[in-house]
């Protein structure tokens, strides 16, 4: 028998999306980098390995020569994994993908979880910017392992000889895909071929791309929508690309716009429900900006000196500057 073969499926998982069987595989190895991997001083080796199990983004799990446990994340420049054998004290764990018919059993063979030779491929479900899912194979190198990441494809149109696949996408065309605590959630500008929108017609403009009026609910959102603010800006050679997001004061909060609450995310009418607080906004001033002046919609600005920080305007006219659109969003496919 090899002195490789070592291994022991831990824990079984089927996706209720696409009857997906996951196991852990564990063998006798050691990454070559542990630059994506955090360690967990204080766990157990089998604690450690359920913990990447029952988390997405987690690919396997290493356990160094004093028991510190890693678990890794999915990248895409993942490690290569040295193998190594039962004197070194060190062993890995893999998420791979099995066959249905393993569900109850363990896969068999030389050098798991390539098992005789065989690729072997893993889904963490990660996501590109642009909302391609991604997944991984494994191959073996005689001394260890690599991975490799592809995007997942699916059929779209078939003919007598052959079948064409496309990328399976989370987000529609032009949106980028952000993971929320709540939510996986996709963002584009949303515009229009004329400036000076107003609040009311947002939800048609976003209409049009199958979204909704959308908030922000990280800096990593607000980045994103700033370099399609600044592409669009050029694009149409304008001075300024300006958009609503979703927030309009609320009636009580008109009158008291400086209170606790008016202050908060509760001040304020959203559709975004998946936005829960005002953490990520950068404000001109403050959330009670205008509000004594009849300026109860917030603004994203694109405006070059201000990229990306909100501020209020009038929701129907009067407007200080154009205002091309809005931001938009919808859930992301699953």
């Amino acid at each position: 028998m090899s002195p490789f073969l070592f291994f022991l499926l831990l824990i079984d998982m089927t996706s209720n999306s696409d009857a997906i069987t996951q196991k852990m595989v564990v063998v006798w190895g050691k990454p070559e980098s542990l630059s994506r991997c955090v360690a967990h001083a204080d766990l157990t080796w089998n604690l450690c390995v359920e913990i990447c199990f029952k988390t997405e983004s987690c690919v396997m799990t290493f356990l160094d020569n004093t028991e510190t446990c890693y678990t890794c994340a999915f990248n895409k420049s993942m490690s290569s994994v040295q193998q190594t054998t039962k004197e070194d004290k060190t062993k890995m764990a893999f998420k791979v993908k099995v066959d249905k018919s393993l569900v109850d059993k363990c896969p068999a063979g030389e050098n798991p979880p390539t098992f005789d030779g065989v690729m072997a491929e893993g889904d963490a479900s990660t996501t590109t910017d642009d909302g391609k899912i991604q997944n991984y194979t494994i191959s073996y190198t005689g001394t260890g392992w690599e991975f490799s990441v592809f995007c997942k494809r699916e059929k779209s149109v078939c003919t007598e000889k052959w079948c064409f696949y496309t990328a399976m996408n989370r987000c529609t065309g032009g949106f980028a895909f952000y993971r929320r605590p709540n939510i996986d959630w996709c963002i584009a500008v949303g515009y229009t071929s004329y400036a000076n929108t107003s609040y009311s017609r947002t939800s048609n403009v976003c209409q049009q791309y199958g979204a909704e009026l959308s908030g922000v609910a990280s800096a990593d959102e607000v980045e994103g929508l700033v370099y399609q603010l600044n592409a669009l800006r050029e694009r149409l050679n304008v001075a300024s690309f300006n958009v609503f997001a979703d927030a309009q004061r609320t009636t009580e909060c008109q009158a008291t716009p400086t209170t606790e609450k008016c202050m908060s995310i509760q001040g304020f009418k959203t559709v975004d429900k998946s936005v829960q607080n005002l953490d990520a906004y950068q404000f001109m001033t403050d959330a009670s900006a205008g509000a004594t002046t009849g300026k109860q919609c917030m603004v994203m600005l694109g405006d070059v000196r201000n990229d990306g920080k909100v501020d209020f305007v009038e929701c129907e006219s009067d407007f200080p500057f154009p205002i091309w659109g809005a931001i938009c969003g919808h859930e992301a496919f699953s």
